[in-house]
């Protein structure tokens, strides 16, 4: 990519983004209009030629959304669910972290994130609401990426683009409040260090709250949160061919216990009960190197270097109550260490790429089980994985309308873990290997202009490992694979204010990775004992009905079920739904630009229900189920530009205070959605 040539565009729906973030508050007849590019499989495409299920959030709608956080994103992203605090979210109805639940330290996981082309620690995505300040762009992946991303993008991946620095200057700051004692504040800006040859950009935000849950026994807030994030940015451009970009961020996340109680069969919603001021902490520290050397018109170098160090530390309540006092101290350091190196191809025909991957990951964990003040029981260990892997992809428009599409990789990855001390079974030192090829093969033919219709297989893969959780046995696993086939059809009308995207699609899932609670010790162990399929429908439609209005409408399927699954200890769950995910999720928006001052959105959202848990009898078959609640949600997002360079924002989001239960599991313990929440932003555009 050229950081040399900026494109000015005015965001319709999501056809288009705003170059900067902010509408020009000056009355203008000209429209320029940009299309969507997704970037996130590696050969950049417009939106409507990418065959890959995928959702793209600009800038531009994340503001317009009022969207603080990834949370915000799922909630209304057909195809994903995900739980307040975003504990538990999944693609599909794929967890983010697998059926298998090999526990807290684990490595491995069913989808990947990536922020500016580092992928994230496996605790970030379950612990921190990631942010999403001063971001450019997010991409959802739906179905399996891992040809191009490989290993934990079984289900699919998130792509998450920061602003890039640029040699205009730029300055942007907000300060926010909202019940809940919700406050915060942030600024990003930059601009030429050297003039056309070093350009920073500088991105800080700070979030904190009390949260809404409250601790009945203590008196507390049991959830206060507190997010920290910094970023820099430099772009160097030592001649017209070398654009190198450097990347430090730093992060912060503070949360506490986000569970609700039920009391008597009735639940208790925002209130719980523990003598465990609980929390979990993730510190993270990332810097990168995206280097891009053009040879020529056509071919290019792209080298990304990508290392993040990560300290986990958690207080927790084991009984979950106020009677015992039963915690557990866990301890986590981690380091992801990634180097790609690509070449490139963009050719009038053909758009290709060929590479070399190279991973270590290592995770040293330590977790201590304390009661009554007295140690019981101590798990600690480490896991060292390191992944190599080739990988390439073709786009060929081998005759008018046609374009035949084949991907490549083979990954290799080895896993070395080392239980040093596990007090309720035994230590255990393990190290596996795993190989996989994984294809891929499409093909997309344009039917007339604007119109794509598309067919294609791959391969999905998750490595194998080693059971980490205490008390587990830790016994080795092998890898799951999927084949996914799927049609895609995109297609723009009325000068492309009509969008429309549908895709539909079967998963054959071998091999599956499932974890099952032993009831004789209460501890969970992992088989390669399932298979299962998943069938599926994601379809979005937008329509702009003028520059000023814009419906969106997106609706999925998803019917994942147990083919033939029986745990260990003789339990069947053939035949059964995937636990979690609901089938049916909607979700209808609309945004009014009125006098390019005055903007008006709200989302309509809704999620069908779902199994949390199965109930079984004596010879193991299912007797019956706990669900979650389908729910209905109303958001709001108003914001006016007061002066050209000032805007206030205000938001409501489930307007109606709708009462829901997410985690419907058995006990007095379950998770629920959140309650209405309300701010106000005050922010300031250079």
């Amino acid at each position: 990519m050229n950081f040399k040539k900026n494109t000015i565009a005015l965001a319709v729906g999501s056809a288009v983004y705003l170059s900067n973030s902010v509408w020009a508050a000056e009355p203008s007849n000209a429209l320029e209009i940009a299309p969507i590019t997704v970037t996130g499989e590696k050969i950049n495409r417009t939106l409507e030629q990418t065959q890959s299920s995928v959702v793209v959030v600009t800038d531009q709608q994340l503001r317009e959304k009022e969207d603080h956080n990834l949370i915000d994103v799922f909630a209304r992203t057909p195809g994903v669910y995900n739980q307040s605090g975003n504990e538990n979210w999944g693609i599909r109805g794929v967890p983010v972290s697998g059926f298998d639940d090999q526990g807290p330290a684990t490595l491995n996981g069913a989808v990947s994130v990536f922020v500016d082309g580092a992928v994230q620690p496996n605790r970030a995505l379950t612990l921190s609401p990631m942010p999403l300040w001063d971001v450019e762009q997010v991409e959802v992946f739906l179905g399996p990426q891992s040809t191009t991303q490989g290993r934990n993008s079984l289900a699919g991946a998130v792509v998450i683009q920061t602003k890039n620095p640029t040699f205009e200057p730029s300055f942007s700051a907000q300060t926010n409040v909202g019940n809940y004692s919700e406050r915060g504040g942030a600024v990003a800006g930059g601009g030429a260090i050297v003039d056309d040859k070093i350009a920073g950009r500088i991105a800080v935000d700070y979030q904190e709250g009390d949260g809404y849950i409250d601790n009945v026994f203590t008196g507390d807030d049991a959830n206060p949160t507190r997010t920290a994030n910094a970023r820099g940015k430099l772009l160097i451009l030592p001649n017209d061919d070398l654009d190198v970009l450097l990347t430090y961020s730093h992060g912060e996340s503070r949360k506490g216990d986000n569970s609700v109680m039920r009391e008597n069969d009735r639940i208790r919603y925002y209130k719980m009960t523990s003598n465990t001021k609980a929390y979990d902490k993730l510190k993270q520290d990332t810097v990168s190197a995206k280097v891009d050397y053009r040879l020529d018109d056509n071919w290019s170098i792209t080298s990304l270097t990508a290392n993040t160090d990560s300290d986990y530390d958690a207080r927790l309540d084991f009984d979950q109550g106020a009677v015992d006092n039963q915690v557990v101290l866990r301890k986590q350091y981690g380091d992801l260490f990634s180097q790609e190196l690509r070449l490139n191809y963009n050719g009038d025909t053909v758009k290709s790429f060929v590479g070399a991957y190279y991973g270590h990951n290592t995770n040293n964990f330590h977790d201590r089980l304390v009661f009554d003040g007295e140690l019981f029981g101590t798990a600690k260990g480490d896991t060292t994985i390191e992944n190599k892997a080739v990988f390439g992809e073709v786009d060929w428009n081998f005759a008018p309308r046609w374009t035949l599409i084949t991907g490549l990789r083979y990954d290799h990855e080895t896993n070395d873990t080392d239980i040093e001390q596990d007090d309720f079974s035994s230590p255990g030192k393990v190290k596996k290997s795993f190989d996989a090829v994984l294809p891929k093969l499409g093909v997309d033919y344009e039917l007339a202009t604007d119109q794509y219709v598309g067919f294609m297989v791959q391969k999905g893969y998750r490595g194998g490992g080693v059971n980490v959780r205490a008390g587990g046995g830790h016994e080795d696993y092998d890898p799951e694979y999927t084949t996914n086939y799927e049609l895609s059809y995109r297609g723009s009308f009325f000068d492309k204010t009509l969008r429309t995207r549908a895709n539909v699609y079967y998963t054959d899932w071998k091999d599956q990775q499932v974890s099952a609670l032993d009831p004789d010790t209460e501890f969970l162990h992992v088989f390669n004992a399932g298979s299962s399929d998943i069938k599926g429908l994601e379809v979005f439609v937008e329509k702009d009905f003028s520059e000023q209005l814009t419906l969106t409408a997106g609706a999925s399927v998803t019917d994942g079920k147990y083919k033939d699954f029986v745990t260990g200890d003789g339990r069947d769950m053939s035949g059964e739904d995937f636990l979690y995910s609901p089938k049916y999720k909607m979700s209808l928006g609309g945004t009014y630009r009125w006098n390019d001052r005055l903007t008006l959105n709200t989302d309509l959202i809704y999620q069908s229900t779902a199994p949390s848990e199965y109930e079984f009898d004596d010879a193991g078959q299912v007797t019956g189920e706990r669900r979650s609640d389908n729910y209905w949600l109303v958001n709001f997002n108003t914001e006016y530009k007061i002066t050209k360079n000032i805007a206030v924002s205000g938001y409501v989001k489930n307007a109606f205070d709708k009462e829901y239960v997410t985690n419907n599991r058995s006990g007095d313990i379950i998770d629920v959605g959140a309650p209405r929440t309300v701010g106000l932003v005050l922010r300031y555009d250079m």
